[in-house]
């Protein structure tokens, strides 16, 4: 398989904004209650679920949306990645499906993700994901039952998300979550679990999201080798960010 670069990751990031320009047409004039979105971004760090996936590098992001009124939704999503014991994983392409609802003050989401990684097939797995919100809260949990980057039978991720908005519209969300692989084969066949953290900051300038945020967690050095091939790459982390979504 082709190797794909941050040069051939960018064409395909702008290709898919273009794709999405005629999507978005041809949904204006279908209607039937469907609507398209694309987002392109750049982190400077990738950091997902308190471990970084770029080995603190930067990365380029980009995800196309398509909505429909009734609450159904499918999309995609990828960006590039840098895995010490995967040198073949140099790409990440998500692909999901859902449903959200609300009733009251209270909405819902259920949802199905597929994580594929460019010429690493053994990395490929899939989630299960459902959520409730309130309030400016998010409670939410993903289940695996089968994780192959901890060798695990299955894994369990479950947090807490609160978003508020502070004076000048700058955005503040904190996120507390809890990962836990059972029967992790890289930690000896035992069950395995962390906590990580997240607080950050984000404002919109230009049509553009900029964010600011702080990441970290209870991984130990050791453990920190064995899942990910450094003692640094398992938090205390500052990520910068910024994302421009066209509609």
């Amino acid at each position: 398989m082709k190797k794909l670069t941050m040069k051939t990751l960018s064409k395909a990031v702008a290709a898919s904004v273009l794709m999405l320009a005629g999507s978005q047409a041809i949904s204006y004039e279908l209607g039937a209650g469907f609507e398209a979105s694309a987002n392109v971004g750049v982190v400077s760090n990738y950091m997902w679920r308190g471990m970084t996936q770029t080995r603190n590098a930067a990365a380029l992001q980009g995800g196309l949306d398509l909505t429909h009124s009734s609450g159904f939704y499918a999309g995609t999503w990828m960006s590039n990645v840098d895995f010490k014991f995967f040198p073949g994983a140099d790409t990440e392409q998500d692909f999901y499906a859902g449903y959200g609802f609300a009733l009251g003050d209270f909405a819902f989401d259920l949802k199905r993700t597929e994580y594929h990684y460019a010429s690493e097939e053994g990395l490929n797995f899939g989630e299960t994901h459902a959520h409730v919100s309130a309030f400016g809260l998010t409670v939410g949990a993903d289940y695996s039952s089968d994780t192959p980057v901890a060798n695990s039978d299955s894994a369990l991720h479950y947090y807490a998300t609160y978003a508020y908005t502070l004076p000048a519209e700058v955005g503040l969300t904190a996120t507390v979550g809890e990962y836990d692989y059972k029967d992790a084969g890289w930690v000896g066949g035992t069950d395995y679990k962390y906590t990580y953290y997240n607080i950050g900051f984000n404002k919109t300038f230009w049509d553009i999201n900029f964010g600011l945020a702080y990441t970290d967690s209870n991984v130990d050095d050791g453990n920190c080798v064995i899942f990910m091939g450094g003692d640094d790459y398992c938090g205390g982390a500052v990520v910068a960010s910024a994302v421009k979504t066209f509609k």
